[in-house]
């Protein structure tokens, strides 16, 4: 079983604790003042979730040592870097997670005790104010799940620093991690959210709106959360880590640079391949990838590999004029759906135009 979950919850960090789930409960109960929601009401919304959620064959049995570890899957980026894209359009058809639950669809923010109040203001507002709610409900399904060592995946918008903290805890319980760190220049990431948001209010999907300023908070974050993913995969045998590149040279397609494995312990030994698949060669950014880790090489190595990506500049004419092209085309969708799309989007989009149309 697995839990598919965008984790920003300090609370993971004890999750078998029942007395702090609680308290986080009531905290955010008083937080939620225009749409409250109880203890109860979060109780109601896991019993119902739990009928089916927990409904699934368990990997790892405590009585059985044969079995093998428990699993956690993350798939990490900023937003708009295309995590959910990636695992689902990629991870979970591969059938390799057939086992697996997911935690978290934006189905789950209708059980929410208020839910039919919001919708008519709207889809923006429906996802910001059952955001609170869905962050209690995650943490009691997840202090659920790790307690009893059910296969975990998780989405990390690497937005909370406590992330950092929860990868020696779950390898302490003997989860065995698979991690997928997607790279894409942070504006880009910040298009894509912009372009999510004109999306959802056309097709009357849930979504936020995210500035930028909050994707580079994610980046500053970065290296903590992911130094602290790629030790946790040095310590069990048969983790394995991988990092993708995400761009317009390939109209925003990912592409696999670098992938290792665990084959021993405190140690990650990079592979000629992604299971058949060529690594993606990227010589203007002039970085070698590759993720290696042993007596001699043991420190942390993803994240700087990681960051000359994100960081990198959008330069070269052909890339300026793809993210011209970009915005446009978003702008030109958001047009017939106003007043509905926020002003911050249009002036963000504008802006980038902007930009980017001179050389």
């Amino acid at each position: 079983m697995a839990i598919i979950y965008r984790l920003s919850l300090a609370s993971v960090l004890q999750p078998i604790d029942p007395p702090d789930i609680g308290l986080i409960l009531k905290e955010h109960t008083r937080m939620t003042s225009q749409y409250p929601f109880s203890d109860d009401d979060v109780q109601k919304a896991f019993d119902q979730l739990s009928v089916t959620l927990f409904d699934v064959q368990r990997d790892f049995d405590p009585d059985d040592h044969q079995l093998p570890s428990p699993k956690i899957l993350i798939v990490a980026g900023a937003q708009g870097s295309g995590k959910t894209f990636l695992l689902e359009k990629t991870l979970l058809p591969s059938g390799s997670y057939e086992n697996y639950v997911r935690l978290y669809l934006p189905a789950f923010r209708e059980l929410h005790p208020r839910y039919a109040q919001m919708q008519a203001q709207g889809v923006l507002h429906v996802y910001e104010h059952t955001e609170k709610f869905i962050w209690a409900l995650g943490a009691k399904v997840f202090a659920y799940a790790f307690a009893n060592k059910y296969n975990i995946i998780m989405e990390s918008a690497l937005d909370n620093i406590e992330f950092a903290r929860f990868p020696p805890a779950a390898t302490a319980a003997g989860y065995r991690f698979e991690v997928h760190m997607i790279a894409c220049q942070k504006e880009l990431s910040h298009w894509a959210t912009l372009d999510r948001v004109v999306k959802s209010i056309e097709t009357s999907e849930l979504e936020r709106v995210v500035s930028l300023t909050q994707i580079e908070e994610a980046q500053f974050n970065a290296k903590a959360i992911l130094d602290a993913f790629e030790n946790a995969c040095t310590q069990v045998p048969g983790s394995e880590i991988t990092l993708y590149q995400r761009d317009l040279p390939t109209n925003m397609e990912r592409q696999v640079l670098c992938h290792s494995t665990c084959d021993s312990y405190a140690e990650l030994t990079p592979q000629a391949d992604f299971k058949g698949q060529p690594f993606a060669q990227v010589p203007q950014l002039g970085v070698k990838f590759g993720i290696l880790r042993n007596a001699q090489a043991n420190s942390p190595c993803a994240y700087l590999q990681y960051a000359q990506v994100v960081h990198a500049g959008l330069i070269s004419e052909e890339v300026r004029q793809k993210m011209v092209q970009k915005c446009c085309a978003t702008l030109a969708k958001a047009h017939p759906l106003m007043p509905a799309i926020p002003a911050e989007v249009f002036r963000a989009l504008s802006m980038y135009v902007l930009k980017y149309v001179h050389p």
